[in-house]
């Protein structure tokens, strides 16, 4: 039975290895494997972010489901000072390849990824309705960031919560994306019916929504949308996910227990 191994070095860096047979896990049985070369030039990578999920949890899962070797460089805030010049464009995430070349910007490090692990569609109009629940919950984040900004915590969580609650503005968008879900993907696909970086990304946006992190957002949103729900389980309890946050033990944060979880629902 193939499973990850994960190898603690030290300090905040975490090199996750896994298995060549682990790797196909999940995929459906006429996918074509990526070629060596682009294989090859994802293994050994590094995965430069903050020690929270954030921006960087969708690609280090992306990595992790295409069975790619990598580094998870997990920095401390005290350090970004120092770390920041260093970088493309002054943000993480950032991935390094094993020869040096530095790419960043979340949504290209995910369609990178994505293109060379079999996670990314090869038809364009599937390609283009992975693109486009990509892109939504990118403007949910943005919607939920704006909702109460300015305000004191008080009325700012109360304006969140009544955002999420039925015929507010999340709740709104909620619904849309579990009609996007309904007609575009099935067993539990957000496009089509195999693993796509859509899956990945519709996952972890939504579990950051119900994981504490947003002060006034209830913990029980997503309880009414069962599309949205069956789609974090079914990523949740691919194996190799399993594996990933199982291996991290302790280290999983309070906020990132929603992803953890979500295999349980």
């Amino acid at each position: 039975r193939s499973r990850l191994s994960v190898c603690l070095e030290s300090g905040p860096h975490q090199v996750v290895r896994r298995s060549r047979a682990a790797s196909d896990i999940g995929r459906s049985a006429d996918a074509h494997p990526p070629p060596l070369t682009l294989r090859m030039s994802l293994k050994g990578c590094t995965l430069t972010y903050f020690k929270i999920a954030g921006r960087a949890e969708p690609i280090r899962l992306a990595l992790t489901i295409g069975g790619i070797e990598f580094t998870d460089d997990r920095i401390a805030g005290d350090k970004w000072g120092e770390l920041k010049p260093t970088t493309p464009w002054g943000q993480v995430p950032v991935l390094t390849l094993a020869d040096g070349t530095k790419l960043a910007q979340g949504a290209t490090l995910l369609r990178f990824v994505g293109k060379q692990t079999s996670l990314y569609p090869d038809d364009p109009l599937a390609a283009a309705r992975v693109d486009e629940i990509m892109d939504v919950m990118n403007d949910m984040s943005e919607a939920l960031r704006t909702t109460g900004q300015g305000m004191e915590p008080p009325a700012r969580d109360a304006a969140r919560k009544e955002a999420c609650s039925p015929g507010g503005r999340i709740y709104e968008w909620l619904k849309k994306v579990e009609a996007f879900i309904s007609a575009n993907g099935s067993d539990g696909h957000a496009v089509g019916n195999a693993m796509t970086i859509a899956d990945i990304k519709v996952f972890a946006s939504m579990s950051s929504l119900v994981s504490g992190v947003f002060d006034g957002v209830p913990l029980d949103t997503l309880n009414a949308f069962p599309k949205i729900q069956a789609l974090r389980k079914m990523v949740a309890s691919h194996p190799a996910v399993v594996a990933y946050y199982d291996a991290r033990g302790d280290a999983v944060a309070d906020a990132e227990k929603a992803y953890r979880d979500a295999r349980n629902l």
